[in-house]
């Protein structure tokens, strides 16, 4: 794990053109302390993690997760996907449909990471109140989440849809696009 936080350090150090010395200088560490965590040869404590995270511009969950840098990468590629299948929606309304192209890519992304989830563990589970009871198949509630986000995400690409021209009826591939098929 150390490495990983390592080399998203120096990837944010080199992005902001600053040497080891200069982001140790000023989260209050030295240099070769510094390059020691860099290199995950060191576990800095919190505190020290927070300044560094501070110095580089970041906060420090986002310096220790690498997982949100990922997810808003995906969420951005799918906003790209969705602005360019609703494109033919008046300027006019377009500033409501921007927000609701962001809520429905960051939906869509969590929705194929709950389907990967579901794929991989399956719908059901064994589950028990107590030692002494036999455990019982219960729907796991990622299933539940899955459900009530997909039926968000279809009401939100109907929002989407009733803002496009009535004249104009969206095209077989297009509604594909859009299912992300």
């Amino acid at each position: 794990m150390e490495t990983k936080i390592g080399n998203r350090m120096r990837s944010l150090r080199t992005e902001k053109k600053m040497t080891q010395a200069e982001v140790a200088e000023k989260s209050g560490i030295s240099e070769k302390y510094y390059s020691r965590i860099e290199t995950g040869k060191n576990s800095p404590s919190l505190e020290k993690l927070s300044a560094i995270a501070k110095t580089l511009g970041v906060s420090l969950f986002s310096l220790i997760n690498d997982r949100i840098d990922e997810m808003e990468n995906r969420v951005e590629k799918e906003e790209e996907r969705l602005r360019n299948i609703f494109d033919g929606i008046p300027d006019n309304q377009f500033r409501l449909a921007e927000g609701l192209i962001k809520q429905a890519a960051r939906l869509k992304v969590l929705l194929d990471d709950n389907w990967k989830d579901i794929l991989e563990n399956g719908e059901y589970e064994k589950f028990s109140q107590s030692e002494n009871q036999i455990p019982y198949d219960r729907k796991r509630p990622i299933v539940e989440n899955y459900d009530n986000r997909d039926k968000t995400y279809q009401n939100i690409i109907k929002q989407l849809t009733d803002l496009l021209p009535k004249n104009i009826e969206p095209r077989k591939n297009q509604r594909n696009k859009l299912l992300g098929r």
